[in-house]
């Protein structure tokens, strides 16, 4: 697989984009939330990737913490999912990080998180979903790499 940062000074920034904006349905609010997102990005307060390889393709925007974790912002993408996000935590791991979070309100996400051992907690309910928040910790009390 192979990691693209797409920087917003990118011809195709705008493009690549806009394959985000599909991480924001079930929101309350979606346009405010990808162009909040937008403005991380284009302030530097967070980046933009591409993860492609064979049979994926994802768009993801994430961020280190204050608290020491690595914060996946939004994610949407096409193909096999769950093993690109596998491919994702192990690089966030690789770079030292303790845990990852999300907060999503699409049903697929929180499978794949649940399925990789992330906790779980509800954030608020909406009209037809729930906004959750998952962490997965990815160092055991030792300070190694969980399993």
């Amino acid at each position: 697989m192979y990691f693209r940062i797409i920087r917003p000074t990118a011809a195709d920034f705008d493009a690549n984009l806009k394959f985000l904006k599909a991480a924001f349905v079930g929101s309350d609010d979606p346009k405010g939330e990808f162009e909040e997102t937008r403005d991380k990005l284009l302030n530097q307060g967070a980046s933009f990737y591409l993860l492609s390889g064979k049979g994926v393709k994802l768009w993801f925007a994430g961020k280190a913490m204050s608290d020491g974790g690595y914060h996946i912002i939004a994610l949407a993408g096409r193909g096999y999912v769950m093993e690109g996000a596998l491919y994702i935590i192990e690089r966030v791991a690789a770079c030292g990080y303790p845990f990852v979070t999300c907060h999503t309100y699409r049903k697929g996400m929180r499978r794949i998180f649940n399925r990789l051992g992330a906790t779980e907690e509800q954030v608020r309910e909406l009209t037809n979903t729930s906004e959750t928040k998952h962490r997965l910790n990815l160092m055991d009390e030792t300070g190694g790499l969980n399993g």
